[in-house]
């Protein structure tokens, strides 16, 4: 219960963070990708789906409370208005996108003479974790924009916002884990935590 508890909260801290620095930069625009125009369409570099896949594949099944509670707070706290109505039921597909996507991976990856170019199965395996991104940036694309579709009543959803969502989604994680690889890198080059490959 104690390793649980801990978890969600890692994972929720977490979460929030991706949420936090994500909106900064959509806010003022950084990179200069903002949408210029009244239709919802996505954010291309959505932050948060990088701390959805990393928390996942680190701590598994523990991580989807802390995730869940991240994606319909996070939204409502920084900023509610980029979210359309339905989005608590829609973070539900956003999560089982990445579900579907390790077990797709790891069900592919158990195939014999399939994806034999890669190593045995590891979430420390960086061409694994591109797997899960691409694959989950696809599912989410669609499933989310199915249900929102769904629920606030429109006819159909257009190949833009899927495809913005997806390469949103897809860019948000590897600028996440970037991150990550280039700070822990550079803390493991200047001796400040020890390498956990050495002797």
């Amino acid at each position: 219960m104690l390793h649980f508890i801990k978890v969600t909260i890692t994972v929720y801290v977490f979460a929030m963070f991706c949420y936090s620095v994500w909106y900064f930069l959509q806010y003022y625009d950084v990179a200069g990708l903002a949408p210029y125009t009244d239709e919802w369409i996505g954010s291309l570099c959505y932050l948060p789906h990088g701390a959805r896949v990393l928390m996942f594949c680190f701590f598994r099944y523990y991580s989807l409370p802390g995730l869940y509670l991240a994606e319909i707070t996070g939204p409502a706290i920084i900023h509610h208005v980029d979210y359309m109505t339905g989005w608590s039921v829609a973070a539900v597909a956003s999560l089982l996108s990445v579900v579907i996507s390790v077990e797709l991976v790891k069900w592919t990856r158990a195939t014999p003479g399939f994806f034999s170019f890669f190593k045995k199965v590891s979430f420390q395996n960086y061409k694994f974790l591109l797997l899960v991104i691409v694959v989950s940036s696809l599912l989410n694309g669609i499933l989310v924009n199915l249900i929102l579709s769904v629920i606030n009543s429109t006819s159909s959803i257009t190949a833009l916002v899927v495809f913005r969502f997806a390469v949103g989604d897809f860019l948000g994680a590897l600028a996440v884990i970037a991150t990550l690889w280039v700070i822990f890198r550079t803390l493991i080059d200047t001796r400040l935590i020890l390498n956990p490959e050495s002797d």
